[in-house]
């Protein structure tokens, strides 16, 4: 059993402040959280490790205790007097909300306290409050959890930030309280007796910025209700629609940048549109059309947080319309002109 430096796993010093500590947690949980980085194993055990320290660290008592063990921790781990199983036993910690994520239960194999580290068991009981244990009474039952596609312009995934739609999702019948009977066992006539009926609601969810096509984000408790009165949870299933600029792949952002003749043939400064306002590329003398030059971090969040990269691809643009004076300079240089663009051509 390893002594876990839960200060060096959240990056704060010893002495941190609790909303130092607070923002040191939420910057590495957006990062790591599983919703941004889909099948990465890495990353999951990341963000089980940085809740795990959060859990401790963010409560006063258990801080205080954790401090006190030092280098003697092994020893403590031993020390049976007054307390359960040799260890002693807390209760509570934060419910794992850090700015519109949640924690899925499923995220730490269900019953939660196995996936924590022997130093976190033995020494707080592995327990996470709500966020990660078990059931509590009168929790779901079931499987009244929903799914609902969600669709989203490569704008609206790239940078994130609030988005509002309306969905329809059952609930309780208004006119029966959800039992489907009314007064003296008569079938209630708005439900046909279900007990439910779908209804329309409006919802606005935070979509975490460099979400991806696919991916799911949960909302907690708006799912069905179930046979215990209490509500799933609402999974939406990201679609990134396609873009008119750019094309997605893996974490880049590919386009094809129309440029002169002459910017291709002098050299030119080109203003690439981002979604955060424009970048510019140099594009040196003499560069060959289909050249692609590559801007680092412009592309999309990838897993551990890190941006993909943008792939500028300049392709010449001939003039639809030559004037005389044009049509004179183009002569001009095919005279000039004495490389044959095709001699490398060899059968």
């Amino acid at each position: 059993m390893d002594y876990k430096d839960y200060y060096k796993i959240l990056g704060v010093e010893k002495k941190a402040e609790e909303k130092t500590i607070k923002d040191a947690y939420r910057k590495l949980a957006r990062k790591f959280h599983p919703d941004l980085n889909p099948g990465n194993k890495r990353a999951e055990e990341k963000f089980k490790e940085i809740n795990e320290a959060y859990e401790v660290l963010s409560d006063a008592g258990k801080r205080s205790k954790y401090d006190q063990l030092g280098s003697n921790w092994e020893q403590y781990s031993g020390q049976k007097g007054g307390q359960q199983g040799g260890r002693p036993q807390y209760s509570g910690g934060n419910q794992g909300d850090f700015g519109g994520f949640k924690f899925d239960e499923d995220m730490f194999g269900g019953e939660g306290a196995e996936d924590f580290s022997d130093f976190f068991r033995t020494f707080f009981g592995g327990n996470l409050g709500n966020a990660a244990g078990k059931q509590q009474p009168g929790a779901r039952g079931g499987n009244p959890d929903v799914e609902a596609n969600i669709e989203l312009d490569l704008k609206e995934a790239f940078l994130g930030g609030e988005k509002t739609f309306q969905l329809s999702a059952n609930d309780d019948c208004d006119s029966c309280g959800g039992n489907g009977r009314l007064a003296r066992n008569a079938v209630c006539p708005s439900c046909g007796g279900a007990g439910r009926l779908s209804k329309s609601k409006r919802l606005t969810v935070n979509i975490p910025a460099g979400v991806k096509d696919g991916s799911k984000i949960r909302i907690a408790g708006q799912g069905n209700p179930s046979r215990r009165g209490a509500k799933g949870d609402l999974f939406l299933v990201v679609k990134v629609k396609p873009h008119s600029f750019f094309e997605v792949k893996e974490d880049n952002l590919h386009c094809e940048m129309p440029v002169a003749l002459y910017e291709l043939a002098l050299g030119a400064s080109i203003d690439i549109p981002v979604f955060k306002g424009k970048v510019t590329i140099k594009i040196p003398a003499n560069t060959q059309n289909g050249s692609i030059f590559r801007l680092k971090g412009q592309g999309l969040a990838g897993n551990g947080g890190e941006r993909g990269d943008l792939l500028v691809k300049v392709k010449a643009v001939i003039p639809k319309a030559l004037t005389l004076k044009t049509k004179a300079l183009f002569e001009e240089l095919r005279k000039e002109n004495k490389d044959d663009p095709r001699a490398h051509i060899r059968l």
